[in-house]
């Protein structure tokens, strides 16, 4: 399942890795001004070339993004973004890596993202973690992959757990299911699981 988020002010509309929807950019026209889509990852194009082209909307992708990749996606002029690029309606990257070579292979996802922070206790990921259908927080690749492998998932977890910032509370997923409340709770319990807090 492929998520994508929109956050509105006053100012405009943020989307967040958007989904691929023939109805959305109708729906969008009800809520008024499309500021920008945020990619987290260049995995993660989906739905953005359509919407750029329909609310004439800068694209932000990371700026460790493959240039090749957003290429391949037929994305023009993106707006790389790094953690001190101002974005709109006060979002703030801060970039995960899972440490090579843990992840960085031919047949394995690739983990090198941004997490968007929202100025209201919320955080926006990409891969690196989710919420399940009965809202337990996974690392990836749970959810990808069955069984994951647990040093992947335990790898992601630590990177998770090092760039959460304090008091940030709710999990805006790209896959899966967000978590609403109780995200340090569910990172600390998956934590525990691996004797890694």
């Amino acid at each position: 399942m492929m998520v994508g988020h929109l956050i509105q002010a006053e100012e405009g509309v943020a989307l967040i890795d958007p989904p691929m929807c023939p109805e959305l950019p109708l729906a969008l026209q009800v809520l008024g001004n499309v500021l920008a889509i945020i990619l987290s990852t260049h995995d993660h194009t989906r739905g953005a070339r359509y919407l750029s082209q329909a609310f004439h909307a800068p694209i932000y992708v990371p700026s460790q993004a493959s240039p090749k990749i957003i290429t391949q996606k037929g994305i023009e002029h993106p707006v790389f973004y790094d953690e001190t690029t101002p974005l709109p309606l006060k979002l703030r990257a801060v970039r995960c890596s899972v440490p090579f070579p843990i992840w960085q292979s031919e047949t394995d996802p690739y983990i090198d993202e941004m997490m968007l922070i929202l100025p209201d206790g919320m955080v926006a990921t990409g891969d690196l973690v989710m919420g399940s259908e009965k809202e337990s927080l996974l690392a990836c690749p749970e959810g990808f992959n069955d069984p994951p492998n647990t040093d992947k998932v335990q790898a992601s977890l630590r990177v998770f757990a090092e760039k959460l910032p304090p008091n940030h509370t709710t999990l805006l997923a790209s896959h899966g299911k967000d978590i609403t409340g109780t995200l340090p709770q569910k990172l600390q319990s998956r934590l525990r699981e691996f004797g890694l807090n």
